[in-house]
């Protein structure tokens, strides 16, 4: 029974690679935009990065303006989430009593910022890093306990805990595993474990490749599809590429005598915005810094955030003179030149308000 089955699925096989042959070439880019783009508006953003390596067509149409219209219009607008850490007057590091932590949302249609009445897990936020995959935020750090924010009923559930609890580690998303790497280690017998990842199919923790060299103090930590297996990171002064494969780092040396918090990954070049400088670019081949141009951000801004958003960046920031919280969604060309397709200015928020996190709700799945 089984070689009949064989037999009649090898006939089909051969007959359907003679038709191929004989039928006229034909490919879904030679097909018109407006269809090409209903079709991409149904497809998760998950795989968009592989639809950017079939052709330069597809590349320029998955990261077009044309397809969140498209998306919009079928009630599927990506949404921007914004978290900000308020300092009370009396708050002291030792208690948990002393700050609250606000969430706020946009869309690019909605331009401004609505507060929402999220909770936030009993930790402190200073020491968590959310990570956002799809509809949910994955609330990770400040202890073994992950935390999963589901945004569409605004419930806060508990997740897995990790094996070991890693403090001011990195984190950072590689497909579908959360990796937390590097940091401190409280128990002298988990000291050896320096990288955990977290299998969002399974739901369950493993360990994972250590890094080849000590990554100690976090500031922040990216990662997009596109760059494959690896998160950058700050750490300290400089910023460090853990290879998720093997554990592999390789180093990059921040422009000398500028300070900066923030990087950010785009199309597999590194921006990093200084202080007093604007945004730059890191030229791997060169090995240096140069600046991106085009770009005039007035007043000084206290607290910055940047996001990767369909192939451009996403830059947020708060300025300290008046408690504004302005957006721009930059399209990057060669590198070096920008256009600002802005968003401007989301809303007015608290003094005691500091800028925490900044994530983007795509339909990932």
């Amino acid at each position: 029974m089984m070689m009949r089955c064989d037999s009649k699925r090898n006939k089909f096989c051969k007959r359907m690679s003679t038709t191929a042959k004989e039928a006229p070439s034909w490919s879904f880019s030679s097909l018109p935009d407006d269809i090409i783009l209903n079709v991409l508006a149904r497809v998760p953003r998950r795989y968009h990065p592989i639809l950017s390596c079939v052709s330069k067509k597809l590349q320029s149409l998955v990261r077009s303006s044309e397809l969140q219209i498209t998306r919009s219009l079928r009630g599927k607008e990506d949404r921007f989430y914004v978290g900000f850490r308020e300092t009370l007057p009396s708050y002291n590091y030792e208690t948990l009593d002393e700050w609250s932590y606000h969430w706020f949302t946009f869309t690019e249609s909605h331009r401004r910022l609505a507060s929402i009445p999220f909770p936030f897990p009993p930790i402190k936020p200073y020491s968590t890093t959310p990570i956002m995959v799809g509809t949910d935020i994955y609330i990770v750090g400040g202890s073994r306990n992950m935390w999963i924010l589901d945004t569409r009923s605004g419930k806060l559930r508990h997740g897995p805990k990790s094996p070991v609890f890693r403090d001011k580690a990195a984190v950072g998303l590689v497909n579908d595993k959360i990796y937390i790497f590097g940091g401190t280690c409280p128990k002298c017998c988990y000291r050896d474990i320096q990288a955990q990842a977290f299998d969002l199919n399974t739901q369950t923790w493993q360990l994972a490749p250590n890094p080849s060299v000590p990554v100690y103090s976090t500031n922040d930590s990216v990662v997009t599809p596109a760059l494959g297996r690896k998160i950058y990171v700050m750490d300290g002064m400089d910023v460090i590429v853990y290879d998720t494969r093997d554990g592999t780092c390789d180093e990059i040396v921040r422009a000398e005598g500028f300070n900066s918090q923030n990087i950010c990954v785009v199309d597999n070049v590194l921006y990093m915005h200084y202080n007093g400088v604007g945004l730059m670019w890191y030229e791997s081949k060169a090995k240096e810094w140069r600046l991106v141009h085009g770009l005039k951000f007035k007043g000084y801004f206290s607290d910055i955030k940047m996001a990767e958003y369909n192939g451009k960046l996403a830059f947020l920031w708060h300025s300290v003179n008046n408690g504004e919280v302005w957006c721009s969604v930059i399209a990057l060309y060669g590198r070096s030149n920008v256009a600002i397709r802005g968003l401007g200015i989301l809303s007015d928020v608290p003094f005691s308000y500091n800028l925490k996190d900044f994530m983007v709700c795509t339909d990932y799945y």
